[in-house]
């Protein structure tokens, strides 16, 4: 019996599509298992130079400064925080010093969110908050803050509030006295009103989908199998079209036979088994990120429908940055889903503030309080100046050598230094330090230790190589490409499989009846 057109162009796409993507189906199933599971990673890493240029640390780009700390009482003092740990410098940042005892070792723990100079009775005791929890300086020293729901948990924002110190995680907040002794945090609560959240945007459940969270621990190891199955698939496709392609040459392969025919069978038995979960997999991925996320941008979901432990918190994995505005007594916290403002003793509500100041999807990676009433909210989108006593907004530029404006695109704002309560200097995510001022006596240099020794993690490698933006150095902005194409590329060959199986089944039974 002869074969349709249809049928031939099913056959010509499922084969060929599959060979052009079979790497990349390799990668993003070996790479989408490790990353699911990053306590498995996190002491592993290899030298930050063996990745492409534009990941190398230049000026502390590239989250190499997160954050930094000045002294009160020595002005040549202060501090960096940032992937690379924290770093010391006593001269105005003319030379540094990594700080490192006791401190965690691997490139994935160390990674600094935040740093806070507490002052208490004129002594300085310097905080991290890092990826494996919150820690101080004691005698040259790090020591981990003992409190089970820090440890092991990443703080991303640290404050100090009279003789109080206030710690973020992305869930929650804690708070400790400061004294003589080990600091002793407890939950600081944050009541919100009812309702407040919801709805969840629909690209960030779609993530939770995509790697399996939205079940739990079930729900992960059910996507490891996907991944696994996509190994598999792409290997014994592999396989049957080298035994076809040898065949139809005259020549025999040692993969013929019953190797061939077991390995077709379960090559066709676990793709239609699996390709409802394949498909799922790939488009929630591909509409999870840029640029088929803008088209989703504005949809919602009922937060009903996030895992429990998130939907009944409704901070959980929101919170990105936390800013306390003396002149109005206020705890001001920046989340996923806009700025909220609330008492700092949780005695009321904490109520969503109108949108004011752009902030990048990435969220918001400069928050501070600049004087009694002022915020410096920085992201992707720009760095800009709130006077919420004024009500205005300014966006703040970076000079050149000259002392003008730089009027290009926003700065990538990821970190800055406010020196005696004025931003002097920006860091932009791409390029580095950034002056703020005409003119400015900081410019701290950036160890050539940083440079040379410099460590990515494992964990950190592969997110990088599983959403395509390792490739940026090679193919620019068509990086963002990679991923929509894959989940689509990936889905196509799923459904012209299940067509190609579905015909031959309908075709067999046919037989079968004459």
């Amino acid at each position: 019996m002869p074969e349709s057109r249809t049928f031939c162009s099913l056959k010509w796409l499922h084969k060929h599509l599959s060979l052009i993507a079979m790497v990349y189906f390799l990668w993003m199933g070996l790479s989408g298992i490790a990353l699911n599971h990053p306590q498995l990673l996190r002491n592993f890493s290899f030298a930050n130079r063996m990745m492409p240029a534009n990941y190398q640390y230049q000026s502390w780009n590239r989250m190499s400064w997160r954050n930094s700390a000045f002294s009160r009482y020595h002005d040549n003092l202060f501090y960096v925080g940032g992937k690379e740990g924290v770093w010391r410098s006593p001269d105005q940042g003319k030379s540094f010093t990594p700080l490192t005892a006791g401190f965690p070792q691997s490139a994935y723990d160390k990674d600094t969110f935040c740093l806070l100079l507490a002052d208490y009775n004129g002594r300085e005791i310097l905080f991290a908050g890092t990826r494996a929890g919150l820690f101080y300086l004691q005698d040259e020293k790090w020591r981990p803050v003992e409190n089970p729901t820090l440890d092991n948990k990443p703080v991303i924002d640290l404050l100090q509030v009279d003789q109080q110190i206030l710690a973020f995680t992305d869930s929650a907040a804690f708070k400790a006295r400061i004294d003589n002794h080990a600091p002793v945090f407890t939950a600081l609560p944050l009541p919100r009103a009812d309702g407040s959240a919801e709805q969840t945007p629909l690209y960030r459940w779609l993530r939770k989908v995509h790697d399996g969270s939205i079940f739990g621990l079930p729900g992960r190891l059910l996507v490891d199998g996907v991944g696994g199955l996509i190994i598999f698939l792409s290997l014994s496709g592999l396989l049957v079209w080298h035994v076809i392609y040898r065949k139809k040459r005259h020549k025999k392969s040692r993969l013929s036979g019953s190797i061939f025919a077991v390995n077709y069978r379960w090559h066709l038995r676990l793709g239609i088994f699996g390709a409802l979960f394949i498909a799922i997999t790939a488009l929630s991925g591909a509409f999870a990120h840029p640029p088929l996320l803008l088209t989703i941008a504005r949809l919602q979901v009922p937060s009903s429908l996030m895992p429990r432990n998130i939907s009944a918190n409704p901070w959980a994995e929101q919170i990105q940055r936390a800013a306390y505005l003396k002149s109005r007594n206020r705890l001001i916290i920046a989340t996923k889903q806009g700025l909220f403002s609330g008492p700092i003793d949780g005695t009321r509500d904490f109520l969503r503030l109108p949108d004011t100041v752009p902030i990048h999807g990435m969220g918001a990676l400069v928050f501070e309080s600049v004087g009694p009433d002022k915020l410096l909210i920085g992201s992707f989108s720009g760095l800009y100046l709130w006077d919420t006593n004024k009500r205005f907004v300014i966006q703040l530029k970076a000079k050149v050598p000259t002392g003008t404006p730089d009027w290009g695109r926003p700065i990538m704002a990821t970190g800055v230094a406010v020196y005696k309560g004025v931003p002097i200097l920006a860091v932009d995510y791409e390029s580095g330090l950034k002056p703020l001022r005409q003119h400015t006596e900081l410019w701290p240099a950036m160890p050539g230790q940083l440079r040379k020794e410099g460590r990515i993690s494992l964990w950190h490698a592969l997110f990088e190589l599983h959403n395509g933006r390792i490739f940026e150095e090679y193919i620019g902005p068509f990086y963002w490409l990679i991923t929509p194409a894959g989940g689509l590329g990936l889905t196509l060959i799923i459904l012209s499989g299940c067509l190609l199986w579905l015909r031959r089944k309908i075709s067999r039974s046919r037989q079968r009846l004459r």
